[in-house]
């Protein structure tokens, strides 16, 4: 079986808020008409994740928030100084950074955050060699 496109979908509180967060940390918007979403093209690739508000037809399929099971995205960084300017833009949206950041036991550098909505991302670069 192939698929011609692959994308996620969140459930979020405040769609509005969710809008300028992501817009705030620079994602390009992928325009929608539908009432209650909020969509971002993510990577060079432009992986779709759709932010649906809380009280429309997601409700159906997937609960809100963090207390969901969900997948971790990692978004690459290409060196440690973009990796902490990640990391100041996402604070200064209004992220929340979790964890440990910097370089870890496994050699790997970066940093982990929660959107307003507590749906986790970790940014991640990988040094030479690794």
């Amino acid at each position: 079986m192939k698929t011609r496109k692959i994308w996620a979908n969140f459930s979020v509180k405040d769609v509005e808020r969710t809008s300028r967060f992501y817009h705030q940390l620079g994602f390009a918007e992928n325009k929608s008409a539908h009432p209650g979403l909020a969509s971002f093209f993510f990577g060079d690739d432009r992986f779709v994740i759709h932010f649906f508000q809380q009280g429309t037809q997601i409700d159906a399929y997937l609960p809100p928030g963090p207390s969901s099971p969900e997948v971790i995205f990692t978004l690459a960084a290409s060196s440690r100084a973009e990796a902490d300017q990640w990391k100041e833009r996402v604070q200064a949206a209004g992220g929340m950074i979790y964890g440990n950041d910097g370089q870890d036991t496994s050699r790997y550098y970066g940093f982990m955050f929660a959107d307003p909505d507590g749906h986790r991302f970790n940014v991640l670069v990988l040094e030479e060699g690794m």
